[in-house]
């Protein structure tokens, strides 16, 4: 059985500056690998223990990257693939899902592909279905366990973990999910581990390596500003706690709260 996690590179923290050309200007602030996507790999890591077979991890991004996916290595991956040239900067979640989806059926014998619900800088969750359709696979998104994976049956079992209710859901393999953090824990990998994967480099292929080309957006980013801060609170004194507390509710009735 051949699992692909899709990974991405982030920010560990949301303290970036926003360029004049509205790109995001991350520099100085450390590099990992997207918090659902570690989610990813672990459940990836799980299935390919109970099957066998291997776990690929594929990114798209320049050379930097590159630590983020010895990480994964080191996590218990089998191979690592980064999709890197210049016609892949700048791409919108569409164009970024078909080269993605170029690569997947490049490799050619993929039954699953694991991805995070969505990536903490940009916040679409929309990679995993765009993937999923430009391959015209199955897709399950939210999920919130996995059942089962039965590779000679071709089917997929998972709980797909709602705001309201779960579901769970039965799609044909090969498939894309798209997991939650409740998933999981992902492993921490040893420093041993560690120092093995720290001068492997995975295998780049480019835009030419696929066949892709005319990788125009479709979507363009018009403004991009910081949200603006939160209210100060307000406190509520003088009197007694009964009186504070009809002062509260007062007030968030005032406010429709109540």
């Amino acid at each position: 059985m051949h699992i692909v996690v899709c990974l991405k590179q982030v920010p560990r923290d949301n303290s970036v500056k926003i360029n004049p050309d509205l790109s995001i200007n991350a520099d100085g602030i450390e590099k990992i690998i997207n918090l659902f996507d570690e989610y990813a790999i672990e459940e990836g890591l799980v299935w390919n223990e109970k099957h066998g077979g291997k776990v690929t991890v594929l990114s798209m991004g320049s050379g930097e990257w590159v630590e983020q996916m010895r990480r994964a290595l080191a996590m218990g991956a089998s191979d690592a693939l980064l999709l890197k040239d210049s016609a892949f900067a700048n791409l919108d979640t569409l164009a970024a899902a078909k080269v993605v989806a170029a690569a997947i059926k490049k490799l050619g014998d993929v039954d699953l592909v694991l991805c995070g619900r969505n990536s903490t800088d940009d916040e679409s969750g929309a990679f995993a279905p765009a993937l999923a359709r430009t391959l015209g696979w199955a897709q399950v998104t939210y999920v919130g366990k996995v059942l089962n994976v039965d590779p000679a049956a071709k089917q997929l079992t998972a709980e797909r973990h709602l705001e309201t209710e779960v579901e769970t859901v039965v799609a044909s393999l090969p498939a894309v999910a798209s997991v939650i953090k409740d998933i999981n824990h992902p492993r921490y990998p040893s420093l041993l581990k560690i120092k093995k994967v720290a001068k492997i480099s995975p295998q780049v292929w480019s835009a030419a390596d696929l066949g892709v080309s005319g990788l125009t957006p479709t979507t363009t980013i018009s403004s991009r500003v910081p949200p603006p801060p939160r209210p100060s609170g307000e406190i509520v004194d003088g009197g007694d706690a009964a009186a504070k507390v009809k002062k509260l509710v007062d007030k968030l009735l005032e406010n429709q709260i109540i």
